[in-house]
């Protein structure tokens, strides 16, 4: 590690103890029954209602849970998928299109047919899932179709079955492309769980919806910021698993 990155991590580093000094001091002086001069963020509501950590526990919960859940469904369909596009090379078109179409219904229509036949619950995973297959299948495949010719020659030049050279060639070289699809769909799927808050779900997105029923600007801005946070969150630990899990990439990077 360079002298400068060090540098700059220490006062990175520095500046967040201060902050959260800063910010410690300021919560211990708040009080719930001195309301805050600023109109727009109420910070009593998130540090000294009592009730305010587990609600938002539970809506964080609700939110991952409807983000996980879809993102692994997803893969494992676009993993199948690409299986049968690499197999069959003229089911591409018919594979795409019909992901595309899936990936053009408005949200709030899918999600208000489908509760029809399904419980809430089941309805929101279905259309969530159904929005992740035309990116998760376009990089499944993007990503094998990129793998150098180099490469698979000398695993056949080997004698490397066809699984054989999948799972230990074409995938591995595939894999940022492959990651890169599931951080866009984790991040987008992460956006559209608000929309499910038509079917009495949403997560965090239920602060959203139910500060602008009640005209309160502190519960839209919590479940905003709370939401870009999680998508943030997710997106650096998908980026992390991808740093440790293509160590030649990172190192071709480096290069």
């Amino acid at each position: 590690m360079s002298t400068r990155r060090t540098v700059t991590y220490l006062v990175l580093a520095a500046a967040l103890v201060a902050f959260g000094i800063w910010a410690a001091n300021r919560i211990s002086q708040l009080d719930e029954a001195t309301q805050a001069t600023n109109p727009l963020f109420r910070w009593e509501y998130l540090f000294k209602r009592e009730r305010t950590p587990d609600e938002l526990w539970a809506a964080t919960r609700e939110h991952l849970e409807l983000t996980v859940v879809p993102v692994v469904l997803g893969t494992i369909l676009a993993a199948g998928l690409s299986a049968l596009i690499l197999r069959f090379s003229w089911l591409r078109s018919a594979v795409f299109t019909f992901a595309g179409v899936l990936y053009t219904i408005p949200s709030i229509a899918l999600f208000a047919i489908l509760v029809t036949y399904n419980s809430n619950w089941t309805a929101a995973v279905i259309a969530l899932t159904s929005y992740t297959l035309l990116i998760l299948t376009r990089n499944f495949v993007a990503g094998i179709d990129a793998v150098p010719d180099a490469a698979l020659d000398a695993a056949d030049g080997l004698g490397m079955s066809r699984i054989q050279r999948l799972r230990k060639v074409e995938l591995p070289l595939a894999m940022p492309v492959i990651l890169t699809g599931i951080r866009v769909a984790t991040v987008t799927v992460v956006g559209l769980v608000g929309i499910s808050a038509v079917i009495q779900l949403g997560g965090l997105a239920t602060y959203i919806f139910d500060g602008y029923n009640r005209n309160y600007s502190t519960l839209i801005v919590l479940g905003t910021v709370a939401t870009v946070v999680l998508a943030v969150a997710l997106d650096l630990v998908i980026r992390g698993f991808e740093w440790v899990a293509t160590p030649w990439a990172r190192r071709r990077v480096t290069r």
